[in-house]
């Protein structure tokens, strides 16, 4: 662990942080790391302000200032402020994205960045010349910028041809996620329970057409949208609903209804999303058998990193996700190699994947493995690895970052 001396030589112990959202993203990758680091004396101190300042008490403490995921004038306008005023309190400028929200080049240009059901999608692509313009001025002037995945800091290089990009995994806290381990299987899983905690923004909802004033939501009428599968467009969507119908597994669903499963909704444990800090407690109640994820190939989710798996492993339920049929980028490549499904496979071949999982031997290996895998790979946000990794992302004079 690098120690706090070393880190505060300089006088300078802040790092001041500015988040866009109040969702899992900046819980994850700002808010979770900050509440943990600043229990402990570190040499850093982080900040979260709801406002942008330019107190010279502050700016004269600063090693570091975060901006979550800048991408238009208003955000590069800020950060060019700070670089201007940089010489005079020499913090460092950083930046964190975890998710692709630019066009790589990579597919055609409907599916490229945000894909057509992710809700973003519209907003996004209207807006992709002033993306692309600001987040390669923010690029240029940025003395470091975070990312979740190789994918996505390869995009980064070619597209921005930024030089200055680390990588930071997506972990998930021991002080949230501390169910204990469970104890080895002496028989074989006759009704497992499964559950599938993605967000709604894997799929899209359908919407009805709305006369004028019929929906409060939608005052001057809604056109109507068909629904789309999204990310589900896989043959575990069909595996979930024939094992459903035949009563062969409990399956859970935390958040919205997917169209998609409407009709086995009586039969599914239905429980409504809730906050970043309340969700594991909520997961790990449900005490799964296993975790479940389905997602296309396209860039986006190439960008992606594997946390539906990593929270998995933090409590103790077998993960099975896909891989891609055309390419090695899916996220879900780390998983076990007993536990991976292709994008194109069969209900047939899921079953044969899913049903060999539930013998008692199988499972306890693979959720052995799984424990194991966790400590080993740094997934833990307490982990040495991880603290170091943002202590020197947080440190004015970390060589290697600035």
């Amino acid at each position: 662990m690098l120690s706090a001396d070393s880190l505060n030589e300089n006088g300078k112990d802040l790092a001041i942080m500015y988040t866009k959202d109040r969702s899992g993203c900046s819980h994850y990758r700002l808010r979770f790391n900050a509440e943990y680091i600043n229990g402990y004396e570190h040499g850093v101190t982080p900040i979260i302000l709801p406002k942008i300042t330019y107190d010279p008490n502050l700016l004269r403490g600063a090693k570091s200032i975060v901006f979550q995921r800048p991408e238009n004038k208003h955000d590069y306008e800020i950060i060019k402020r700070y670089k201007e005023l940089q010489p005079k309190y020499g913090y460092k400028l950083c930046a964190d994205y975890d998710d692709l929200t630019f066009i790589t080049g990579d597919a055609d240009e409907n599916n490229d960045a945000v894909p057509p059901y992710n809700p973003a999608h519209d907003s996004i692509h209207e807006n992709m010349p002033e993306i692309l313009e600001y987040m390669k001025k923010c690029v240029d002037i940025l003395d470091v910028i975070s990312v979740t995945t190789t994918y996505l800091k390869r995009m980064f290089e070619r597209v921005f041809g930024a030089g200055n990009v680390v990588i930071i995994k997506n972990v998930v806290p021991r002080y949230l996620w501390n169910f204990p381990r469970k104890k080895p299987l002496t028989q074989d899983l006759v009704k497992p329970r499964v559950v599938y905690s993605g967000s709604p923004t894997h799929y899209r909802q359908p919407i009805p057409k709305m006369a004028p004033g019929q929906n409060p939501n939608f005052p001057k009428g809604h056109p109507g949208q068909p629904g789309d599968r999204g990310d589900w467009n896989t043959g575990l969507c069909d595996w979930v609903i024939k094992n459903v119908k035949e009563d062969k597994i409990d399956f859970y669903v935390m958040g919205s209804l997917p169209f998609f499963w409407q009709e086995i909704q009586h039969k599914i444990q239905f429980l409504p999303w809730t906050d970043s800090h309340s969700f594991p407690r909520k997961f790990m109640e449900i005490n799964a058998d296993f975790s479940i994820a389905s997602i296309v190939d396209n860039p986006f989710n190439r960008a992606k990193s594997s946390l539906r798996f990593t929270e998995a492993c933090a409590c103790g339920c077998v993960f099975m996700g896909n891989i891609f049929e055309k390419n090695d980028e899916s996220p879900y490549r780390e998983i076990h190699k007993d536990c991976k499904i292709k994008d194109t496979s069969t209900v047939e071949e899921i079953d044969k994947v899913f049903w060999a999982l539930t013998k008692k031997d199988k499972y306890n290996e693979v959720l052995e493995w799984q424990y194991e895998y966790a400590n080993n790979n740094a997934l833990w946000l307490e982990s040495e690895q991880h603290l170091n990794e943002m202590l020197m992302y947080f440190d004015t004079k970390n060589p290697d970052i600035i």
